[in-house]
């Protein structure tokens, strides 16, 4: 008999995101935006058009429109684009934000670059074939030789911390409940899954959605480089281009 693979609704994110709100940018994890910025400008032409994958409140994006780039950013949150519209509205930056499901994107041929960071989006896709479509959703996004630059969860950190009661070892997913607040102070009990991987399966999940040119780094929130990855590195970083 076969494993059934762990998966769940990843439809339960906007339902975080829509009460949480700004209080997102709350997470330490969400700090370093400054700093990851520079290390995406070294990496993405000047002047491209870039598409932000799990773009929550929009602060990749922004930063990137600041400096010149221009942006479209999606997610499955409606508060989190009402937010981002929002800020570009107020800055008159040249970024848009669409609510859409990042399994579903609806885009082709559009893009000189491509970003999904920090669990936006992978990560967070209910299963495996939620993981695939993402992916094979961007490359279809991105022009002829379009950069896309991926991080995920380690699966060899995950593994190490996780707790044998909330933890999937099949799909390397764990499970934690946790209380959130809103903008107004109200609080909620959310249960959140994210699932890890390792370089060795995320390349094999880029090459099969025809990415080439793949190369993997150690990351840390706040302090993106090319570093090499190490058992240590909570995140991995993935930077891939389409094809020709």
């Amino acid at each position: 008999m076969s494993q059934k693979e762990f998966s769940y609704d990843a439809t339960l994110y906007a339902e975080l995101g829509n009460f949480m709100k700004e209080k997102y940018l709350d997470y330490p994890f969400t700090h370093g935006t400054l700093q990851e910025v520079d290390f995406l400008g070294d990496e993405i032409p000047k002047g491209a058009r870039v598409l932000d994958v799990g773009c929550g409140v929009g602060r990749h994006s922004l930063e990137l429109a600041r400096r010149g780039y221009k942006t479209v950013g999606v997610d499955i949150t409606p508060a989190f684009v009402e937010i981002a519209n929002g800020a570009a509205k107020a800055e008159g930056l040249e970024s848009e934000f669409y609510i859409q499901d990042a399994r579903k994107l609806n885009f082709a041929n559009e893009f000189d670059a491509a970003i999904c960071l920090c669990e936006g989006a992978f990560g967070l896709a209910g299963d495996e074939q939620g993981h695939r479509d993402i992916l094979k959703g961007v490359y279809r996004a991105l022009k002829p030789r379009g950069i896309f630059i991926l991080t995920a969860i380690s699966g060899l950190i995950s593994i190490r911390n996780a707790d044998p009661k909330m933890y999937d070892p099949y799909t390397l997913t764990s499970t934690d409940v946790g209380t959130v607040q809103s903008p107004n102070g109200e609080t909620r009990e959310f249960t959140t899954h994210t699932t890890a991987f390792t370089y060795r399966e995320l390349k094999w999940l880029l090459q099969d959605a025809d990415f080439t040119d793949i190369a993997a780094y150690g990351c840390v929130a706040g302090n993106f480089s090319k570093k090499p990855l190490t058992f240590d590195d909570i995140e991995i970083m993935m930077i891939a281009k389409k094809g020709d």
